[in-house]
C-alpha cells in the first residue's frame, strides 16, 4: 500500500454533483475473490433508478463512506436487514489531465451504521474489498482493502480536499468499470459469453 494510503481519517464531503452513479447489492458475507458480470446480476438498488427516492453520498474516504436514503419501505427494510452488500461508485474526476474524466470505485463492504431517522436512512460503510475489472473477462477480482488502497480514490480525495478540480459503453474483452451496469446487462443478455464465479 502507497503511504498516501495508510491514512486513518481520511473521509471528505463529496459535493452532490460530483456523484454520478450509486449501485448497491445485498450479498452474503465471505471472502470474494472473482465474480462475474452475469454472477453480480443487475443492482438491488440504483441511483438512475431511484424513481422519487434519493441517495446522497455524504462522506468518503479509502476505509469507507457514509450515505443517507429515502427509500420505498421494502428497500428500506432490506437494507435495515442487510450486513454487507457490494457498491459501486462513479465518481466525477475534473481532473486537470481530463476535465470530463470519471472514477469508479466497486466495494465488498462491511455495513457499519444503518438507522432509521425521521429523515430516511444512515448508512455507514467500511470496505472489506476493492474490485478492479478483469483485462481478460467480464468479472470482478477482489484484493484485500486491508492491505490494498486504491490510490485513485486517494487522489481524488486529496483533490476535493484541496479543491484541487477545475457515454455510450465500450465494449472490449475485459470489464468496463466505468460502464459496469451496461456489462451486466450485456452479459445477462448473452450468458453463453460470461465467466464462472471463483471464490
Amino acid at each position: 500500500m502507497q503511504s498516501s494510503n495508510r491514512r486513518t481519517d481520511y473521509r471528505v464531503a463529496v459535493p452532490e454533483a460530483y456523484l454520478r452513479e450509486l449501485a448497491i447489492w445485498f450479498c452474503p458475507g465471505r471472502d470474494y475473490v472473482r465474480l462475474s458480470a452475469a454472477e453480480l446480476g443487475r443492482p438491488h438498488l440504483a441511483l438512475s433508478k431511484l424513481g422519487q427516492g434519493s441517495i446522497v453520498l455524504m462522506d468518503l474516504s479509502i476505509r469507507g463512506l457514509g450515505l443517507h436514503a429515502t427509500l420505498p419501505p421494502d428497500v428500506a427494510s432490506k437494507l435495515l436487514e442487510a450486513k454487507t452488500c457490494f457498491i459501486y461508485l462513479k465518481l466525477w474526476d475534473p481532473s486537470a489531465d481530463d476535465p470530463y474524466g470519471e472514477l469508479s470505485v466497486f466495494t465488498y463492504n462491511q455495513l457499519t451504521r444503518v438507522a432509521q431517522t425521521d429523515r430516511g436512512l444512515l448508512l455507514g460503510s467500511h470496505f472489506l474489498r476493492f474490485a478492479v475489472g478483469s483485462r481478460l473477462e467480464k468479472a470482478l477480482e477482489f484484493l484485500d482493502a486491508r492491505s490494498c488502497g486504491v490510490s485513485h480514490l486517494a487522489h481524488w480525495c486529496d483533490n476535493i480536499l484541496r479543491g484541487g478540480f477545475s457515454g455510450t459503453a465500450r465494449f472490449c474483452s475485459g470489464l468496463d468499470m466505468n460502464n459496469l451496469l451496461a456489462e451486466i446487462e450485456a452479459a445477462l443478455a448473452h450468458p453463453c459469453t460470461a465467466g464462472e464465479e471463483t471464490t
